[in-house]
């Protein structure tokens, strides 16, 4: 437990030593002049604050985790064992902890019986175990919280796949079905029809089994290779609507969504009233990415990557 954060200790302790030194301060600034005193805070208070902090602290991340009767049993043994714990360093310092009542010169010192001090000290610890309890339940909502959130993240980036698919689906139906009018054609099958089934093969292969795609972001300079192969099987597959782009502005340093080139420029095409040449523009600033044809336009947000 404690290998896996090494630091968690040590960050739990300071917080609990300063409560500690907190609550005592008053006590601290009176006694200061006083040996006795300051005695009695040093043993009292910080030394059984570590030894409660100890308890505390097994309790939350070693104990309580386990499940069932595991964990009942376990709770029952480590607070027993602290009662033998604090009854030991009672016995070392036994005019501060165990003496029943400061004598007076000439009187016999009385000290409480290790069952009588148990007593004190089961209940200083079940109340430890109380605020033990309370954290570990928490810690616990706590990271209940974030699993949930990455869950619901998980679901997010499922969804936007699926949405990146159905669309990649719909864009290589299309080029298919073009292809069939180009394979029928004797005289373009052996040249045009194995290049458009390459080309076709190629964005398919980046659509389905590349890793990049299944990612939120990837390059731009990764996505503009693939949108070239995009536009030569589209100018290829339906030469009376060739499409030509001019590119405005440096690409190195920034991401975007997979396939979002291919779907905009689908969509751009989907608008035009009858097929005609067309000049797509892509327009890269620092902080946005605009894709232009004639008068219509689809815009994107982009995010610069450090290199």
């Amino acid at each position: 437990m404690l290998s896996s954060k090494p630091y968690r200790y040590l960050v739990h302790l300071a917080i609990w030593m300063a409560l500690v030194m907190l609550y005592i301060s008053p006590q601290l600034r009176a006694n200061f002049s006083s040996s006795f005193g300051m005695q009695w805070i040093l043993v009292r208070y910080i030394g059984y604050g570590f030894i409660n902090f100890q308890l505390f602290y097994l309790l939350v991340f070693v104990v309580f985790p386990l499940k069932g009767k595991k964990a009942i049993v376990a709770v029952v043994a480590t607070l027993l064992a602290f009662c033998l714990i604090k009854y030991g360093v009672g016995l070392i310092f036994a005019d501060i902890v165990l003496q029943k009542a400061i004598a007076l010169i000439g009187i016999k010192k009385t000290y409480l019986s290790f069952f009588a001090y148990s007593r004190i000290a089961l209940q200083t610890s079940l109340l430890v175990t109380f605020v033990a309890y309370a954290y570990y339940i928490f810690i616990n909502w706590r990271s209940s919280d974030k699993n949930s959130r990455e869950l619901e993240k998980a679901v997010a980036d499922v969804s936007r796949q699926y949405e990146r698919m159905h669309l990649s689906s719909q864009l290589l139906l299309r080029k298919l079905k073009a292809l069939e009018d180009v394979l029928k054609v004797e005289e373009k099958r052996d040249q045009e029809g194995v290049e458009c089934i390459l080309q076709l093969s190629e964005l398919l292969r980046y659509m389905l089994y590349d890793k990049s795609v299944q990612r939120e972001k990837a390059s731009l300079q990764r996505e503009l290779h693939f949108y070239d192969i995009y536009l030569k099987l589209h100018n290829r597959l339906f030469p009376q609507q060739v499409i030509s782009l001019q590119i405005n502005g440096s690409t190195a340093g920034f991401s975007i969504e997979p396939l979002l080139l291919q779907s905009a420029t689908e969509q751009l095409l989907q608008q035009q009233s009858s097929p005609a040449p067309i000049m797509v523009e892509l327009n890269i600033q620092s902080d946005s990415l605009s894709l232009k044809a004639k008068h219509k336009a689809f815009k994107t947000p982009l995010y610069p990557e450090l290199a």
